[in-house]
């Protein structure tokens, strides 16, 4: 029949409509990836050669091939290339000048710094072969050492950096030293910032073994500097410095007690104060920087400087007089405070006290009790540091009767890291401030998201302060008399 499509034809036409999708999405493929493959073979592909820099350090500072230069230095030779050593100053100066080295082989270089060691040489003259250089901390201050001698500006600069970075209690007097030595003045004034807010946090409070590490000439600059953060009040860096001589004359004792250096200051048979002493008279110039009229604020302190005989009292008689005479103005109501006030003479005479703040809560507490008739309590809730004037009914007779008290107060906060570092800071201006009788002010606000613990260092002034005795202080000073004398 005419109308019958057979078997075959439907076979064939499926064969055909299956072959031909099959080529279809093979040539889509096979399309897709040459274009996958033409953008692979166009992309230029950047690649560092490993071989280039490797080469030159291996080949020809670590073997020393072509060598056309032997420099001696602490009994070891150095086999190197006048033209990468010309890179130091030190080097150029030597290779192109009028100089007996200028055409020898062979040099002996003098090593007269004992910092400098066989180990920062070789680091060092590496440098010069290829600037992909590491810096241990550790071994970083011969390094440094080792790039000033031979002048290489750029080296130094990265040691300085590595420094800034790891300025910790393992490392901290040590970079000092060394930023005094070799003139680095940032990295000098970085560590001295750190010892001004570690030196009683940390090692009085923790580290007793370390304090007496600290020489006289740093420790002199440290007492008498105003932003020395000092836990609780003046008195505590008396009993800070009377420890820390002590561990100097006994440098085999690590933790001595408290009770044993009060021991060994009170049962001297010698009625000459300690200062004048041959022992003590090294440490003069550090007390000279204590402000004394600080220390005197209460009858124990008063009888436990007295029973030390440390300092003399030719330094405390005219102290006591002076705050004898201020204790009158106040009382006479010729004095309420300073309002007045050069910010020179606050940083020089105020009282510098602190404390570490644990949590975040809410904290009240006092430095110095009643100060010439002002009860002064510190608050923190958290967000905040405020002061106020505490005058209770039961201590009327103990208080001040004015009715406004003026006192200059400054406030440092800090947050420190792992190392002991500042990570948080907020200071506030010196400010002026009037308070009536119970009245609080707020001093700061801290960032709500500030970590605890933090430490607060405060500089208070409550008194005006006495004009004449500053001219005579001043005058004593170009003179050349003071406490310190030694007759």
């Amino acid at each position: 029949m005419g109308g019958r499509i057979s078997t075959q034809n439907i076979v064939d036409n499926v064969t055909n409509f299956v072959t031909g999708r099959k080529r279809k999405h093979s040539e889509s493929e096979d399309e897709e990836v040459n274009k996958v493959i033409e953008i692979a073979l166009h992309t230029p592909k950047r690649k560092k050669l490993l071989c280039t820099a490797k080469y030159i350090y291996q080949a020809l500072f670590l073997e020393g091939k072509n060598s056309d230069i032997t420099i001696c230095a602490l009994g070891k030779e150095h086999h190197l290339h006048r033209v990468y050593l010309c890179q130091s100053p030190y080097f150029a100066s030597m290779f192109l000048g009028s100089w007996l080295e200028t055409t020898q082989k062979y040099i002996t270089i003098d090593i007269v710094d004992p910092l400098i060691t066989q180990d920062s040489l070789q680091v060092v003259f590496g440098s010069l072969y290829n600037s992909d250089i590491a810096l241990n901390p550790l071994e970083i201050v011969p390094i440094l050492a080792t790039a000033t001698m031979f002048q290489l500006d750029g080296l130094i600069e990265q040691c300085t950096e590595v420094m800034m970075e790891t300025i910790n209690p393992k490392t901290s007097l040590d970079y000092y030293n060394a930023a005094c030595q070799y003139g680095d003045r940032k990295l000098q004034e970085a560590c001295f910032r750190w010892f001004l807010i570690n030196l009683m946090p940390h090692y009085f409070n923790h580290s007793h073994a370390e304090l007496k590490t600290i020489p006289i000439s740093l420790m002199t600059k440290l007492v008498s500097h105003p932003d020395l953060f000092v836990i609780q009040t003046e008195y505590s860096i008396y009993v800070m410095l009377k420890y820390w001589m002590y561990l100097i004359h006994h440098m085999d004792e690590n933790e001595p007690s408290i009770s044993s250096v009060n021991e060994y200051f009170c049962s001297r048979t010698d009625k000459t104060p300690y200062l004048y002493s041959i022992d003590g008279r090294c440490f003069i110039p550090v007390f000279q920087g204590l402000r004394l009229q600080n220390l005197i604020s209460h009858q124990l302190d008063v009888l436990l400087i007295m029973r030390d005989n440390i300092i003399p009292k030719s330094w405390l008689n005219p102290v006591v007089l002076q705050q004898w005479k201020t204790v009158l103005r106040v009382n006479q109501n010729d004095d309420k405070g300073p309002n007045d006030l050069a910010d020179e003479i606050f940083l020089k005479d105020s009282l510098r006290c602190g404390r570490v703040i644990n949590t975040k809560d809410r904290h009240i507490w006092r430095w110095t009790g009643f100060h010439f008739g002002m009860d002064l309590l510190m608050i923190t809730d958290g967000s905040s540091l405020s002061i106020k004037r505490n005058h209770r009914s039961e201590f009327e007779q103990l208080l001040s009767f004015q009715t406004t008290r003026h006192v200059a107060i400054r406030v440092t906060v800090v947050r420190l890291n792992e190392q002991k570092q500042i990570i948080y800071t907020k200071q506030s201006k010196i400010q002026k401030v009037s308070l009536s009788k119970g009245e609080e002010i707020q001093i700061m606000s801290f960032d709500k998201d500030l970590v605890y613990p933090i430490i607060i260092s405060a500089n208070i002034m409550y008194t005006s302060p006495d004009t004449e005795q500053n001219q005579s202080d001043n005058s004593s000073s170009q003179t050349g008399e003071g406490g310190g004398t030694i007759d």
